[in-house]
């Protein structure tokens, strides 16, 4: 009886141990606001109560994030909403699997940030000017683009800089550019220290709801675990509703992956968060793209939506 009893134990054990395990994941990301959804989940507990471990990567841009997805070095990228629609056009397999964050007027996430000392008064006057943006391709820098054009700018005569996010205050204080494409904390950062002050929150000129930030993974990733897009779309979803009713304590999550002192934090804007993604949201940023002669020939939609 005692040997039945012990194996029962140890069976209860084992069973119990193997019920507690989570699929472990490395998530890559850029150091920005607007991925405050995953900073929460990883912080208050909420991915490991979705069964997940996830491991929380900084990359020095998005550019970084696909070859990374691919080696299979991450498995879940936190991309802006471009970089998706290129990688798709290149043929990168990637799905979305839940969404980040959308843009309002009323609550841009982005905006050009002038240096002191620089005479910017139109899109015409970024003529001539260098300005830094986190990367070639990237979300800042379509929109940029796009704006420019939208006001009688000619992009190809602003000199486009990339600058990793970290960096992108020092090179401004230091000169080396004339402004930058930047959202927050930076944004507040550099006009807090006069370094620059805010031209035109440039993202905010587009319709309301336009899709920003997103996590995807690849097709071969989501064909040996199945179950893991739902539970890492589930996480954030908690994690969003978190941000809603408690934003200080998102903020303290946010200053831990920021690597920002809480009180920086205290009245930074949050973005807008939202889970879903729609085929015409998608859409609207093939057209943006397609136009910008960054994509050839147009993507489905729906091919980068997982069913």
């Amino acid at each position: 009886m005692r040997i039945l009893t012990a194996l029962c134990i140890a069976l209860g054990l084992t069973v119990g141990a193997q019920a507690q395990e989570k699929t472990k994941i490395t998530l890559g990301y850029t150091g920005v606001i607007d991925y405050l959804g995953a900073y929460v989940a990883a912080d208050q507990g909420i991915f490991e109560k979705h069964g997940l471990d996830v491991t929380m990567q900084v990359m020095p841009n998005g550019g970084a994030i696909p070859p990374g997805l691919l080696s299979e070095s991450l498995q879940i990228g936190a991309l802006t909403a471009p970089s998706v629609i290129q990688a798709k056009a290149a043929g990168i397999p990637l799905k979305i699997i839940t969404g980040g964050t959308v843009v309002t007027k009323a609550n841009p996430n982005g905006t050009v940030i002038v240096r002191t000392g620089v005479d910017v008064k139109s899109a015409k006057d970024l003529e001539g000017k260098r300005v830094g943006t986190g990367g070639i391709g990237s979300y800042f820098n379509v929109l940029m683009q796009q704006w420019l054009i939208d006001n009688g700018a000619d992009p190809a005569k602003v000199s486009v800089i990339e600058v990793p996010f970290s960096q992108m205050t020092d090179v401004l204080r230091s000169g080396q550019i004339d402004a930058a494409t930047v959202g927050h904390p930076y944004w507040d950062r550099m006009e807090t220290e006069g370094i620059g002050k805010s031209f035109v929150p440039f993202t905010g000129e587009f319709s309301d709801g336009l899709l920003s930030n997103i996590y995807v993974v690849t097709e071969d990733y989501i064909a040996k675990n199945p179950k893991v897009p739902g539970a890492f779309s589930a996480a954030i979803e908690e994690a969003n509703q978190l941000i809603e009713a408690h934003p200080d304590q998102a903020r303290e999550s946010a200053a831990k992956f920021l690597k920002l002192p809480a009180d920086a934090l205290a009245a930074l804007p949050l973005s807008n968060y939202r889970t879903e993604v729609t085929t015409e949201q998608i859409k609207q940023w093939n057209d943006i793209m397609h136009g910008q002669k960054l994509i050839d020939p147009d993507i489905d939609p729906a091919s980068v939506l997982l069913k």
